[in-house]
């Protein structure tokens, strides 16, 4: 009888531990959780990208850039390059010279470029 005892306090330890380990994971959930993302500030030093020849909507030739890539540099002088892909929102293209705000995630994706007026 006491077997029997032991063995059934040992399950019900052995239960309780997984079920407290399956409940208190939300922390480490809280972990892995993407971040916010950040906002940095700078001038434009440099603009890739490329360009091709396309037609406006009356028909004339137009000289059509493509940006790739911004190159900022920070107030503090830190160069960042922000890559842009289709879901980077560039409501206004921007040049070297122009002050810009970017919103980066946790990844280093730019998830949208703006132009700061002086």
């Amino acid at each position: 009888m006491t077997d029997v005892k032991f063995i059934r306090s040992t399950v019900t330890a052995i239960s309780l531990g997984i079920a407290s380990a399956w409940f208190f994971v939300p922390e480490a959930q809280t972990q892995s959780r993407p971040s916010s993302p950040r906002t940095v500030t700078g001038q434009v030093s440099a603009v890739e990208g490329n360009f091709h020849m396309a037609k406006d909507g009356g028909g004339k030739d137009i000289l059509q850039f493509v940006d790739k890539a911004y190159t900022i540099t920070t107030p503090t002088g830190q160069e960042i390059e922000l890559t842009l892909t289709r879901e980077t929102r560039v409501p206004a293209r921007a040049n070297p010279g122009d002050r810009v705000e970017a919103q980066i995630s946790e990844k280093g994706q730019a998830l949208s470029v703006k132009l700061i007026e002086p």
